[in-house]
């Protein structure tokens, strides 16, 4: 099923890209029809560059989005997430923790979302904001991985890193996190 999604956003890139270069290019000769289709079917490829340079403008390694009156943190989407070393690990689990907190200040509610989350990560994050001063209740939900998600994700892996990846987890763990009554009166 992932696969066929896959296959079908890929073919209907690739056909609505040579509609827009016939209509681009009009009755001209094939050579420049071939040379536009090209350049149109390999935009999505350019995420990549585009991450980069962003990167350079916006250093934060997550994002707090306020949705109603609950707060998610999660991964930005520029950041890459493969062969990182130890040290870019740590600082992208110490941005989560200071987001987390910073979220915590101004929401009730706050949501941890990330591919990269376990079961220990959620309990350091857990560790971190005690160690803040912020009495939460926490829980922890194993969302399904459904195809069609598995899909979106390997094509985003495939346009922002440039490789194919197949194998994905089952499960997405979501962290919920709630500040206690008291410390919703502060």
């Amino acid at each position: 099923m992932q696969q066929m999604i896959v296959f079908i956003t890929l073919t209907s890139w690739l056909v609505l890209s040579s509609l827009m270069s016939c209509s681009f290019t009009g009755g001209s000769r094939h050579g420049v029809f071939v040379t536009v289709w090209a350049l149109l079917a390999c935009i999505p490829f350019m995420l990549k560059p585009l991450a980069r340079a962003e990167r350079q403008f916006r250093p934060a390694l997550t994002l707090i989005s306020h949705r109603r009156t609950r707060g998610w943190v999660h991964l930005a989407p520029w950041q890459p997430t493969t062969n990182l070393t130890p040290e870019k690990v740590g600082q992208f689990w110490n941005s989560v923790n200071t987001s987390a907190c910073q979220a915590l200040q101004t929401h009730q509610t706050v949501i941890i979302s990330s591919h990269l989350l376990t079961g220990i990560r959620a309990r350091r994050v857990m560790a971190h904001l005690e160690k803040s001063g912020f009495d939460v209740r926490s829980r922890t939900y194993s969302i399904p991985f459904t195809p069609a998600r598995k899909a979106v994700m390997q094509l985003e892996i495939l346009f922002r890193q440039w490789r194919w990846r197949t194998e994905f987890r089952s499960v997405w763990p979501v962290l919920v996190l709630k500040r206690k009554s008291s410390d919703a009166q502060k």
